[in-house]
């Protein structure tokens, strides 16, 4: 969990999906041109920090100690705004297309029966896929960003929270005896 877990979230997501449609996934703006064989579109629209889990401690293991003590980490947690957009073969001549439809079927299928990352998938995090509901105003607001572009048959999940870490302090040494000191205690009393 560092610098790159906004990437390894975004693979795992991409591999899910290309698992659920059969085929590869672009990652990147809706409105690539070259996309070649690939049928759905993910383009990380918005990242902000999770305000409800952002002043919460987290704990993690120290690199090359796996099974040894948790560690408190300094993390921010980020929510992730994914727009998942699907892209129409050729032939359909601006018409909806079918294929297009279950497509996106598939995708939205694939994390409904898996919503979570694990730290299976990326070591020190839980992250939950979640769809969310965005009004059709705020949809053509996302697709004004790309102007030269007609629509695509859109959802928008949000992966929260993805965890940026520092990497936890190294291990100190090894305690090899505790002592304790004794002397003399003085108590001050009020005149």
């Amino acid at each position: 969990m560092s610098a790159d877990a906004i990437a390894r979230v975004t693979a795992v997501l991409q591999n899910r999906l290309a698992a659920a449609i059969g085929g590869p996934v672009y990652v990147g703006s809706p409105i690539a041109e070259d996309v070649g064989t690939r049928t759905l579109s993910l383009c990380l629209f918005h990242v902000v920090p999770n305000q409800s889990l952002r002043n919460e401690r987290h704990y993690v293991a120290r690199p090359g100690d796996p099974d040894g003590p948790l560690v408190e980490a300094q993390t921010l947690p980020l929510d992730l705004r994914y727009l998942l957009s699907v892209f129409r073969s050729s032939g359909a001549g601006g018409l909806a297309d079918p294929d297009e439809l279950v497509t996106l079927g598939q995708a939205v299928q694939a994390l409904h029966e898996q919503p979570v990352i694990d730290d299976a998938q990326v070591p020190g995090q839980l992250v939950r896929i979640t769809p969310e509901s965005y009004p059709v105003d705020e949809l053509h607001r996302i697709w004004g960003l790309f102007p030269e572009s007609s629509y695509r048959t859109s959802v928008v999940y949000l992966l929260s929270p993805v965890a940026v870490a520092l990497d936890p302090p190294p291990a100190g040494p090894a305690v090899l005896q505790l002592s304790s000191r004794q002397g003399p205690f003085t108590e001050r009393v009020p005149s």
